[in-house]
């Protein structure tokens, strides 16, 4: 009886954009229980992949605060073939750059036809999702890893800076170093 509700349909993967600057994520819904939880497969400066985006919990106990279903105008009605959207109480999480102060907060699950959304109270932020095909599947991990690579490859750039750094030593308003002099190697500047 539980896969015959629409809210209990939605494993698997998932496209959305977060915003202009985030751009696509893709996360995965799974369930613990009566529990949809969302984890990015991709992710942000602010949530990072791994980390789950959002969590509803569907258990449909009557003590359980049950949400007004929204009601859409004419033209809307029209286009999502429904008058009315039925949502779910849940929570987002949300942090500063480089997942600092991250925490949860009230949120809205909102099903729409063969989409649904998420939309996060307090901040004013909603994200539509739909099923990726294969290909934006393949390019949203290929472009996730490209920046894993290029973050990498900066924090070894950062890590060997600070090591010359390390080495250094300033005398007379100079630098000079105990190490080789980088500045007149043969074959440096000819």
């Amino acid at each position: 009886a539980r896969n015959a509700f629409p809210q209990f349909g939605l494993e698997g993967l998932w496209v959305g954009k977060y915003g202009e600057e985030q751009g696509y994520e893709m996360i995965n819904v799974t369930y613990a229980g009566d529990v949809l939880v969302a984890t990015k497969v991709t992710g942000s400066k602010n949530v990072p992949k791994g980390q789950v985006t959002f969590e509803v919990d569907l258990n449909p106990r009557p003590e359980r605060e049950i949400l007004e279903p929204i009601k859409l105008g004419e033209s809307a009605a029209r286009q999502w073939g429904s008058k009315y959207l039925q949502r779910f109480l849940g929570k987002g999480q949300i942090s500063a750059a480089g997942f600092e102060d991250s925490q949860f907060v009230q949120g809205n699950l909102i099903l729409v036809n063969e989409y649904f959304s998420f939309a996060w109270l307090p901040i004013g932020h909603q994200v539509f999702f739909g099923r990726p095909t294969p290909e934006l599947v393949l390019k949203l991990l290929k472009d996730d890893q490209n920046q894993s690579d290029e973050r990498q490859f900066l924090e070894k750039c950062w890590d060997e800076t600070q090591h010359i750094d390390d080495h250094r030593e300033v005398t007379e308003g100079f630098v000079s170093s105990d190490e080789t002099d980088y500045f007149h190697q043969d074959g440096c500047f000819e």
